[in-house]
């Protein structure tokens, strides 16, 4: 396995993985930078394809249907079984996600990968990875258009009552805010550099400083 992640983290050279939140922002200030030189890489983007092709007996997570099994939504999932079914599924993913890098680091100069992605699996494989903490006061996950859906769905439900919508809107915001504002202990671990954001800081500034990190230089 040390010789395999040496031969991938070589042809990976081009791939610059950021983690933690803003990393949307960022990235997309990045690529003004560098235009037809970089690509970026979602990994939440590719989520949905790579379920469709996965194969229950090799990606069972990938394949199970936990709203059907509950009989709710996604986001009125408990956050044990949120967090659970992350990260499983995210090992299982992880591959298809190296094979999609993999095709694109040898067609792009630069790759920015943004997004989730097995850390134990893909810290070792990376030349170059930031971890972007979040310590802004008025930072909210669920403002993203993308994002707002999950809360409005549970707004929307006449079955329940004002206590129980916002209980599950609660939930919610733990699920995706249990790490909001701390390092984590797998960053420390794969000594991962951290960029920290706050409500002094510009998007621009962050993307600024983590291009330094990266020793990323505009070509001519």
């Amino acid at each position: 396995m040390e010789i395999f992640n040496r031969i991938i983290k070589r042809r990976l050279e081009n791939v610059y993985f950021l983690w933690g939140r803003g990393k949307t922002t960022v990235v997309a200030l990045l690529l003004q930078r560098f235009g037809d030189d970089a690509v970026i890489y979602s990994t939440d983007d590719s989520r949905w394809p790579h379920m469709c092709e996965a194969d229950p007996e090799e990606s069972p997570y990938m394949c199970r249907d936990y709203e059907a099994e509950y009989g709710v939504s996604f986001w009125e999932l408990p956050p044990a079984v949120i967090a659970e079914r992350e990260e499983h599924v995210l090992r299982e993913m992880t591959p298809f996600i190296t094979a999609d890098l993999l095709m694109l680091a040898g067609k792009h100069r630069v790759v920015f990968c943004e997004g989730d992605i097995d850390y134990a699996a893909a810290a070792p494989i990376a030349s170059h990875a930031v971890y972007l903490c979040n310590r802004s006061t008025g930072f909210d996950w669920f403002r993203r258009p993308d994002h707002a859906e999950a809360l409005n769905a549970i707004r929307c439900r006449t079955d329940l009552s004002d206590n129980e919508r916002q209980a599950k809107i609660d939930a919610a915001y733990e699920a995706v805010a249990c790490e909001e504002g701390i390092i984590p202990d797998w960053v420390r671990r794969y000594r991962i550099p951290v960029v920290i954001w706050d409500d002094t800081t510009t998007p621009e500034q962050t993307a600024s400083e983590v291009a330094l990190l990266f020793s990323l230089q505009v070509s001519d």
